[in-house]
């Protein structure tokens, strides 16, 4: 009988919001994880109606250890972030068959709080972010009803009264959310190492980036000073490959890059650059990529000074792996000059191919450069080669053999960019031309509602650098020579006659882009997204200090507690003042009068209530100097006793004013 000491209101919120909480984790959760929550829920249903008893101590021990097996098998460790959210979330549930007592329903409501936390740690969006507050809404109804003596209320109105208490709570959370100051969120906790992430990895095989088209999934937003760049300056280096392994072209040993350059601390390598024309700045908010390189238009030099430096081949980096959104802030020079002078180490690094490897396409590049009067005549025959040969952009080509650049070359001749630019990379080196892949992103989509550009999955993008004497690193895209509407369209109008676009995935918006009702709506959702990526999510303790010394001008730490204070007991005031002014000057104040009236009767029949006599007291004076009077006297007092000390119900002062017609009636018989 211990289980009727928790309130049926309180258990059925209880249930509702545990299964809503743990909802969200199910894709991520072993199939005996999942199937242990809903037999959890289930043998509570089943406790409360009296069918089932609580289950015993061997078999809650079994329990725990099939579901700890389950998690050791479903996900194959116990290290990493999803492993210790499964266990969290499996104790969580069988919390709730042992729930005997009031005190065991408290633990079972608090960690409910810290199962909705968790979801943070995979998804920061607005619709998360509502979800989880319904579900916040739901735990706190359940520990409203836990606290409840009137079991016959409705849910709905618990669920009212759970919302109301979190509306007012908001403006203390914002106010904190401003000024508390800022420490490194839960969800930058790391991931799971073996999770693979959608985006462009730090590798490039035939055939990986084509793999990228068919996601739609965002990379990241910049929003621009002024005007954004056209559609064809867009290229945004993520990695520089520059060594050539089988068919694979990864990074170069970052032992031999040396230190990296941290803002106001340059690399020695810096004076070989030279930035030409004008300044391009913008912020870039970068989705999760549990990787460390950033990306960045040509040449950057970072405004941001938190964990970000430039890596000797002039590409963005990151101290920390980017496990959560992260904002910086660039500057770029889309014109420039870098590395006039090459060394003799890098440009027998930058020439360096696989013995014995694509002998045909060796071939091929002597015959080219045998018919050019120099390197850079050598480089216009090569994109020539592209344009009036049979290449084809697609975004399905063949698959190559042991030597896929001969294949490529010579055979096949379809190919998406990786093709091309590990292709043109290769006949450069066997001429003797420093060339390295850059892969990255190209282009994007401008959204004029946030005036942002926004980069998808689809737009990734590989190109070459070639060196030339006095000019240095020259950019080199091989796909504009085969489809030029790649670089000035996006991918969409390259692949527009084979159809392929976003194929897999025919509820995309992305497909629907003609349709202009449609595209109006994806941009209007996607510039509230963004602004509450850069405001909310964003929101990062250089933020918080450049926004609060904006607007309060230098300040240190005690004079930021000072107003933390303030505010605090000021939103605290007005809370009080809404929600004690509104009880006392609607409800009360009713009630008061209307018993005020009634002791007015009394005293004209020569019964005065005395000063500081409660009303029970005063009506068993009443009662023994006039027993005809009894019933209705009670009656009015009883009425007034549960209107002013009993649930907040309208229905009360209603009461109170029929027993007082009541006893004016009986007093006008007597």
């Amino acid at each position: 009988m211990t289980g009727f000491q928790i309130p049926r209101n309180s258990l059925a919120w209880m249930l509702v919001a545990q299964i809503a909480v743990v909802l969200p984790h199910f894709p991520r959760l072993p199939y005996w994880t999942i199937a242990l929550c809903i037999g959890c829920s289930l043998w509570r249903v089943m406790v409360f109606r009296g069918r089932w008893s609580y289950p015993g101590r061997w078999t809650k021990a079994l329990l725990v250890l099939l579901g700890v097996i389950g998690l050791a098998f479903g996900y194959g460790t116990f290290l990493g972030l999803d492993p210790w959210v499964g266990l969290l979330i499996m104790m969580f549930m069988l919390k709730l068959i042992e729930m005997h007592h009031q005190r065991d329903a408290y633990i079972v409501i608090l960690l409910g709080y810290f199962v909705a936390l968790t979801q943070f740690l995979y998804n920061q969006g607005i619709p998360s972010s509502l979800y989880i507050y319904l579900c916040v809404t739901m735990i706190t109804a359940a520990l409203i009803g836990l606290n409840q003596t009137r079991t016959h209320l409705k849910p709905i109105q618990t669920f009212k009264k759970a919302t109301v208490l979190l509306l007012q709570a908001m403006p203390l959370m914002i106010a904190l959310f401003i000024l508390f100051p800022r420490i490194a969120p839960l969800w930058t906790v790391p991931l799971q190492t073996d999770v693979a992430r959608t985006g462009v990895g730090d590798t490039m095989t035939p055939g990986n980036i084509a793999l990228l088209t068919q996601s739609d999934e965002l990379a990241f937003r910049a929003t621009f000073e002024g005007s954004a760049p056209v559609f064809s300056q867009l290229y945004w280096r993520g990695l520089v490959l520059s060594r050539l392994e089988g068919e694979t072209w990864s990074q170069e040993d970052p032992g031999l890059y040396g230190r990296l350059a941290r803002p106001n601390q340059p690399g020695p390598w810096q004076d070989n650059m030279t930035l030409l024309g004008d300044q391009v700045k913008y912020s870039v908010i970068l989705e999760p990529t549990n990787r460390n390189f950033l990306f960045s238009l040509t040449m950057p030099e970072p405004i941001s000074k938190e964990g970000v430096g430039l890596v000797r081949d002039f590409r963005f980096y990151s101290f920390r792996k980017i496990r959560s959104k992260l904002r910086y802030e660039v500057s770029s020079w889309l014109q420039y000059r870098s590395d006039v002078e090459l060394s003799p180490f890098w440009r027998y690094r930058y020439t360096l191919l696989p013995e014995s490897s694509n002998p045909r396409a060796r071939q091929l590049s002597a015959r080219l450069r045998a018919g050019s009067s120099d390197e850079m005549d050598y480089i216009r025959n090569v994109l020539r080669m592209y344009n009036l040969q049979e290449f084809v952009y697609t975004l399905s080509p063949p698959v190559l053999g042991s030597d896929s650049i001969d294949s490529f070359l010579l055979d096949s001749k379809r190919g998406f960019c990786e093709h091309y630019a590990g292709s043109f990379t290769f006949l450069m080196r066997a001429a003797g031309i420093p060339a390295r892949v850059v892969v990255g992103y190209q282009g994007g989509e401008y959204n004029r509602i946030g005036n942002y550009v926004e980069v998808r999955q689809f737009d990734a993008h590989a190109w070459t650098e070639v060196w030339q004497p006095g000019q240095g690193w020259l950019r080199v895209d091989p796909t504009s020579a085969v489809a030029p509407e790649r670089i000035e369209s996006g991918l969409e109008s390259a692949i527009d006659d084979e159809d392929s676009f976003l194929a897999n995935l025919p509820l995309s918006w992305m497909k629907y882009r003609q349709t202009l009702w449609i595209t109006e709506i994806r941009l209007q959702l996607s510039a509230i997204g963004h602004y509450w990526d850069s405001w909310v999510v964003g929101y990062t303790p250089g933020m918080q200090m450049s926004l609060l010394t904006r607007y309060l001008g230098d300040f240190d730490r005690q004079k930021l507690g000072l107003i933390m204070l303030l505010t605090f007991f000021s939103l605290l005031g007005i809370v009080a003042f809404i929600v004690l002014g509104k009880r006392s000057h609607k409800k009360l104040m009713a009630v008061d009068r209307n018993y005020l009236r009634y002791c007015h009767y009394l005293e004209k029949q020569g019964l005065p209530r005395q000063i500081g006599e409660g009303p029970e007291d005063f009506a068993g004076r009443v009662c023994a100097l006039k027993p005809e009077l009894a019933v209705v006297v009670n009656a009015v007092t009883d009425a007034y006793v549960e209107a002013n000390y009993a649930a907040n119900n309208p229905s009360d002062v209603r009461r109170l004013r029929r027993a007082i017609r009541g006893f004016r009636l009986k007093t006008l018989s007597i």
